[in-house]
């Protein structure tokens, strides 16, 4: 069994300046103190060949710190922060385990499709381990998809052109509120609701849910018009769950909607006011009787 590492943080003052990448020692020693280093551990150890290389847990947090520094976005600046010697202090590990590019492009390098689905696992044990903490009363999930642009780059393996004739890649993500519950990583060229691959992210999540935080919370999905499916729309009535879309208002829309009689108002929590109130036409019957649910506040940009 894996221990947690407890890592002391002593605070002084300094005549020293504090540069801008500073907060990269908080960041860090947080990585290192709560169980999220136990996890990345267990699921993705095995990747280190020998004990004579760098730990995972060592590799996952350079790069976390990488990614939240921003000062550049090439792997090659690793070796300019290898040559750093404050760079490992402020990331509380030892010089010899501080990565060269040469190691990140060989860690990326053994990264398979097995392993890119331990992300997702990883990704939803925090939702559910932020549902059991925060107990929401009713769970708002999002689904919609991000471009990422890779036009610049000099290898761009898996990227495809889009739309706006550029290579991107186009990957399909879910989220709670501000976090990321699950994401499947596509090629820019794939459309938003391509085969049923969000079908079955869904009905994961919806059983993750009730299998592991509660059995009668209700779950409402939102979703932009590239998810306006009549297979979409069974599916999440087979689940017993709300849903809400946008999408052209045809005449056969309509006139369910005028026709509809078990409507239930939900008030969004916060102040934002462009998405106030929704109405979740309740053709499954999941959200009961009662008073309207609070929702999280939806993201209007």
């Amino acid at each position: 069994m894996l221990k947690t590492s407890r890592v002391s943080v002593t605070f002084e003052s300094s005549d020293e300046r504090i540069t801008g990448r500073a907060g990269l020692a908080l960041f860090s020693r947080y990585l290192r103190s709560n169980q999220l280093m136990t996890i990345v551990e267990l699921k993705f150890g095995s990747m280190r060949k020998n004990k004579k290389g760098i730990p995972v847990t060592d590799l996952f947090i350079q790069l976390l710190c990488f990614f939240m520094d921003g000062t550049s976005r090439h792997i090659s600046w690793f070796d300019h922060l290898k040559s750093d010697e404050s760079y490992a202090a402020l990331l509380a590990t030892k010089e010899e385990c501080l990565a060269s590019s040469h190691s990140v492009k060989s860690f990326f390098g053994r990264f398979s499709f097995v392993r890119d689905y331990l992300f997702r696992c990883l990704l939803q044990r925090l939702f559910i381990w932020r549902l059991r903490k925060t107990r929401p009363n009713v769970i708002e999930l999002g689904i919609d998809t991000m471009v990422l642009e890779n036009d610049d780059a000099r290898k761009r393996q898996g990227v495809q052109p889009t739309c706006k004739k550029v290579k991107e890649f186009h990957p399909l993500q879910m989220n709670w509120g501000r976090y990321m519950v699950d994401a499947v990583f596509r090629g820019g060229s794939i459309h938003s609701n391509h085969g049923d691959t969000m079908e079955k992210m869904l009905v994961h999540i919806v059983d993750k849910i009730y299998r592991e935080y509660r059995d009668d919370v209700p779950i409402v999905v939102r979703m932009d018009a590239d998810f306006f499916d009549e297979e979409i729309f069974k599916r999440c009535e087979q689940l017993n769950i709300g849903y809400l879309c946008a999408g052209k208002l045809y005449a056969n829309v309509r006139k369910s909607a005028e026709n509809a009689t078990n409507w239930r108002t939900f008030t969004s929590a916060g102040n934002r006011g462009c998405l106030g109130v929704h109405r979740v036409y309740e053709s499954a019957g999941n959200l009961g009787e009662g008073p309207p649910y609070n929702l999280q506040p939806l993201d209007c940009s």
